[in-house]
């Protein structure tokens, strides 16, 4: 229940639900079936209490409360297996620990590491809100330039949240999605890319970072400078060109290895990139990059995985090419596209 709890886009499903995130954590929930108890217990903590800002707290200090959330999760598990002679006492006792249990959670969340400090103190966090709110539908990407002069490229089914004006020597901004920061050199102000689960802190570099909603990893890839990347549990990463880290958020760990630039950053000269990629995931970038929905009809699973190169084509070349390879038919009409075999 912890990394529910610590999520910012689960906070905001919880108290501002709309289609989007709705339909988000229903495919969650189908995928982890066995969470579906943590995820009530954490929307009802969420609906119950007052979320607001809080600042970070020794690393050593919030191990070791997490430690007494286990400590006290193992206690549960231990009543819960009583005696089926105890079992009068047994529906009372269980319940009694659950709710302190969540007490205890909500306790420990409230010192915990919601927010990360990279010495932000709480007047600068205030000072940072993001005014500015840039949106890309699927099918369409944007450049924007941000008040200190570095650009942005925004890909397709993202959005990007900024201030007006970068203040208290700091430079930060909110990604949902997946985009590459230019980044303009000032030494005196870090430059801090947020996302979902990670935080990316660089003085002035080039780097790619990919965090969707709907996608179990994000990712960080330097193409120049230097970046250090750490996650919500307080890991640190630092990153020479060439070097990527994912966060696995279902393991809830960094992973550092060499990337080809070329597969990372080739939406960028408009090129789409499938490496061995399932139909499902095919499915779900071409939605995201012709704008368009995706269904299927299928008589048979379609097994197997993809790898191919598409620049600047239209759909219905994209998926005559893949369509060939994987041994599937479609049918387009207006934006919905109809996969069968």
């Amino acid at each position: 229940m912890k990394d529910l709890l610590q999520d910012e886009f689960f906070i905001k499903s919880v108290c501002n639900p709309d289609q989007e995130a709705t339909d988000y954590w229903r495919r969650w929930l189908e995928r982890n079936p066995d969470r579906k108890d943590d995820f009530e217990l954490a929307r009802q903590a969420i609906l119950s209490i007052e979320y607001k800002n809080y600042k970070k707290i020794p690393k050593s200090a919030s191990e070791q409360m997490f430690e007494n959330i286990r400590a006290f999760k193992r206690l549960i598990d231990e009543k819960e297996s009583l005696d089926e002679s105890n079992n009068f006492l047994r529906p009372y006792t269980s319940r009694i620990l659950r709710v302190a249990s969540v007490v205890v959670v909500l306790i420990t969340i409230s010192f915990s590491l919601y927010y990360f400090d990279f010495g932000i103190n709480k007047d600068q966090a205030h000072a940072s809100n993001f005014k500015v709110e840039k949106n890309t539908p699927h099918g369409v990407k944007k450049t924007i330039i941000l008040p200190d002069g570095t650009v942005v490229k925004l890909n397709s089914g993202s959005e990007l949240k900024y201030p007006s004006q970068f203040i208290n020597g700091k430079r930060m901004v909110e990604l949902r999605g997946e985009a590459f920061f230019d980044v303009v050199e000032d030494k005196s102000r870090p430059f801090i890319v947020k996302t979902r689960d990670i935080y990316a802190q660089v003085l002035g570099t080039s780097f790619n970072i990919r965090s969707y909603q709907d996608e179990e990893n994000s990712e960080v890839a330097l193409i120049s400078g230097r970046v250090k990347v750490n996650d919500f549990l307080g890991n640190e990463i630092l990153l020479e060109p060439s070097e990527k880290v994912v966060f696995s958020y279902k393991n809830e760990e960094l992973y550092k290895s060499k990337f080809n630039v070329h597969m990372v950053t080739g939406w960028l000269e408009n090129i789409l990139i499938f490496e061995k990629s399932s139909i499902e995931q095919i499915a779900v970038k071409l939605e995201r990059w012709y704008g368009v929905k995706i269904d299927f009809d299928l008589s048979s699973p379609i097994k197997g995985s993809y790898s191919g190169e598409f620049k600047d084509e239209p759909l219905n070349v994209v998926l005559d090419g893949i369509g060939y390879a994987s041994e599937f038919e479609y049918l387009i009409n207006g934006n919905h596209v109809t996969i069968k075999n």
